[in-house]
């Protein structure tokens, strides 16, 4: 990174800021509807009539850019009446039959002698005691055993239907509020000897219906080289599937302050754009063709893992920032990553609250803001190192890596420390040095991985 970025104007940041904020507002303050949208067209014409006085036109498309943000929250809470959520109730805790498609991976979930397959399916109609009537939404299915489901089955489950618990009242983590953020309201549990009933193949998107397959075999070729923890770790670097990572491994990760390896994110996408670049420069495709092509495979990569918001976050600072190459402009970081924030909180405002969005984003943008400062002292160790001999190269060299990856993952740590300690209730101060080790070393065994992967 260099530190001497130019310092150029953000409007991205400034319209994050005020869209995110119109969110928050939207989520806790009860705005009626039909007043923000009078208000952001008052707005819009007031910045447009006074288009020649700077500071009041700004002033005016904040406030617009605010409104927008409590419009597009207020709408995405909108649910038709036929929704899932909205009929519920009539059978909450009463045995309902489902028909509906599969429409996420299907995982299989082992705890001692216990098997549960968890999947979500789109609703297309219920059965209660007054018969079928349509529905749609999703639900997360718990089945209290294993069973043989492929994405795009369409099936008929019956259970019953009940909100997601929140396991600890203590706990700053609401496992309901995490489902809610993927649109999922409802639990439906299926006893061991429930009904399941398979009525129909392939009704989901081929795309991903591909992708899935694909990942499949991706896994399977882990689990031919891996087993236990070590194939649930490496599942977790390259394709993002954490469930089969044993619980005290988490534990101890989380002690030592990086967990985050553990989850595929925009560490993981760095690697991967890295690693893909320097493998496309063996082609004569030019400069141009390098760039399109990484872009294209990241975001292959991204809809390989799942689209999660880190990698997302990543996958599109990272094609902005070769689109800026391509358009041979220089990209402005701080603004990379507004663009990044305000398109994944326009595809679902309730990202904001996220602890992993908010994590990711505070993280990254004190590396950005704090690491060229903190840094520069060892920027001038590289022309230092041009004149001297081979040993007192060698030892600037390490000198300066060092230092610059202390300094990094100090400004990354320092960023979120006041976040983790109140979301998670500890502070590990011993990440900054643990980060130095486990970086280095995950980023030599994602690449390895990789290279598994397409050998395997």
């Amino acid at each position: 990174m260099n530190p001497k970025e130019n310092k150029t104007h953000r409007p991205l940041l400034w319209i994050t800021i005020c869209f995110g904020g119109g969110i928050l507002l939207g989520a806790r303050v009860p705005v009626p509807i039909f007043i923000a949208y009078g208000s952001a067209a008052v707005c819009l014409i007031l910045s447009f009539l006074s288009f020649h006085k700077t500071r009041v036109f700004l002033g005016f498309l904040f406030i617009f850019f605010v409104l927008l943000g409590i419009i597009h929250f207020r709408t995405h809470k909108i649910l038709p009446r036929q929704h899932i959520s909205q009929t519920a109730k009539f059978y909450y805790g009463a045995p309902v039959l489902l028909e509906g498609v599969v429409v996420s991976d299907v995982e299989l979930r082992r705890r001692g002698n216990a098997r549960k397959t968890t999947f979500r399916l789109d609703v297309r109609r219920l059965k209660g005691k007054k018969g079928w009537r349509t529905g749609q939404g999703e639900v997360l299915v718990n089945l209290f055993r294993a069973q043989d489901i492929q994405y795009g089955d369409y099936l008929a489950v019956e259970g019953k239907l009940h909100k997601p618990f929140n396991f600890s009242s203590e706990n700053k983590f609401s496992y309901r509020d995490y489902l809610e953020r993927k649109g999922i309201k409802y639990i439906l549990s299926v006893k061991k000897q429930g009904r399941v009933e398979a009525m129909g193949k392939n009704h989901g998107n081929p795309v991903h219906r591909y992708v899935i397959r694909f990942k499949h075999r991706l896994s399977a070729i882990l689990a031919a080289h891996f087993t236990g923890a070590e194939k649930g770790i490496m599942e977790g670097f390259l394709i993002g599937d954490r469930y089969n990572i044993p619980q005290h491994i988490n534990e101890l990760f989380q002690m030592a302050g990086v967990v985050h390896i553990l989850a595929i994110s925009g560490f993981n996408v760095g690697i991967v754009a890295y690693a893909t670049f320097l493998f496309l420069k063996m082609f004569p495709l030019g400069r141009r063709g390098h760039y399109i092509l990484t872009i294209l495979i990241l975001i292959a990569y991204a809809v390989l893992t799942g689209a999660q918001p880190p990698v997302v976050r990543a996958t599109i600072m990272a094609a902005i920032f070769l689109a800026g190459f391509i358009l041979e402009r220089e990209p402005e970081s701080i603004n990379t990553l507004a663009c990044a924030a305000l398109l994944i909180l326009f595809v679902n405002p309730v990202n904001l609250f996220d602890v992993g969005f908010q994590l990711s984003f505070v993280s990254v943008l004190a590396i950005i803001v704090f690491y060229p400062k903190c840094a520069s002292v060892f920027f001038r160790l590289h022309d230092k190192a041009a004149n001297a001999n081979k040993v007192v190269r060698a030892g600037l060299f390490v000198l300066k890596y060092t230092g610059q990856s202390f300094i990094l993952s100090f400004c990354a740590y320092a960023g979120v420390a006041v976040m983790i300690a109140y979301y998670f209730e500890f502070v590990t101060p011993v990440a900054i040095l643990a980060n130095l080790a486990v970086i280095p070393l995950a980023s030599l065994i994602v690449i390895l991985g990789i290279g598994l992967l397409l050998t395997g």
